[in-house]
Order: structure tokens, then C-alpha cells, then sequence
């Protein structure tokens, strides 16, 4: 998968490129004449026919790995990175205050900690995890909700 900005005439919803078919889909203007979207690629060995059912798995599928990637490292929490893997909610959810947690790290690899002195503050970064979380997966949905299938009937 790869995010593409470019104009609307670069854009179409699925191109053969002789080894792969390119599907595109997401198209958002960002300004007077510039656009983005998302392209996936499939190698075209592996289809012997694109059907609207392999289109439809393509991008859901693609929409899923970036909820995950999003709920997993895109939270901050007081500034600092939170890195929110499934083991690491479970971890959160069951510590109690006060503690020190390593809630991510930074981009050279080195751990980010978090000093939880009481139970509010705890529950607190509990609830923001959540809200995050909820908040991916609502984005997620609606993405998914709204894609046009038209454009892929052929």
C-alpha cells in the first residue's frame, strides 16, 4: 500500500501495469488541484481475473493493516509516544498506581517511560488508550463505509 498525492487525471481506480494491477481508492482533494488516494498492488500472476470480490478484499484488507498500525503507534500520551500492541493494552489495563510504565519509544529505539503516581492518573491513561483505540476503529469503519464500489463493477 502506498499514499499517493497527484491530480485527478493520474487518478483511476484500477491500471494494469503489465506484471501487477494497481488498485486505487481513498481520493481526497487536498487542494485546488491536488489530490491523494491509496494504491495497492497485486501481482497480476496471482490473479487470473480481477473480480469485484478480489477488489473488495484488497482494500478492506489494506484499511485494516492501517487501523492496526495507527491504533498500535500513533498515540501520543502528555507529548510522548505510546506504543498500544495488544500486550501492552493488557499490561496498562491491569497495572496498579502507583508505577512506572514504558508506554513506547522513541524513534532511535530508546524507551519512553511514564510515571503513574495514583489511581486517577492511571485510569486516566487507561481511558485515553480506549478512546484511541475507538476512535481508529470508528475512523476505520467509515472509511470503509463510505468506499464507492461502482467505479470497480465491471
Amino acid at each position: 500500500m502506498e499514499k499517493v498525492n497527484g491530480k485527478m487525471e493520474s487518478f483511476s481506480p484500477i491500471r494494469d501495469e503489465g506484471s501487477r494491477i494497481t488498485i486505487c481508492y481513498g481520493l481526497k482533494q487536498l487542494n485546488e488541484g491536488l489530490f491523494e488516494w491509496h494504491e495497492i498492488y497485486l501481482p497480476k500472476k496471482q490473479l487470473s481475473q480481477l473480480s469485484l470480490s478480489d477488489v473488495k478484499a484488497a482494500i478492506i484488507t489494506d484499511i485494516n493493516e492501517r487501523i492496526t498500525t495507527n491504533i498500535i503507534g500513533g498515540m501520543k500520551f502528555d507529548e510522548k509516544p505510546v506504543w498500544l500492541s495488544i500486550e501492552n493494552q493488557i499490561n496498562f489495563s491491569q497495572a496498579t498506581a502507583p508505577c512506572r510504565l514504558k508506554i513506547g519509544e522513541e524513534e532511535d529505539g530508546s524507551p519512553v517511560y511514564h510515571d503513574f503516581e495514583t489511581k486517577t492518573a492511571l485510569k486516566a491513561f487507561n481511558d485515553k488508550c480506549q478512546e484511541w483505540k475507538n476512535g481508529c476503529l470508528d475512523a476505520g469503519r467509515t472509511e470503509k463505509e463510505n468506499i464507492d464500489w461502482e467505479p470497480y463493477e465491471k
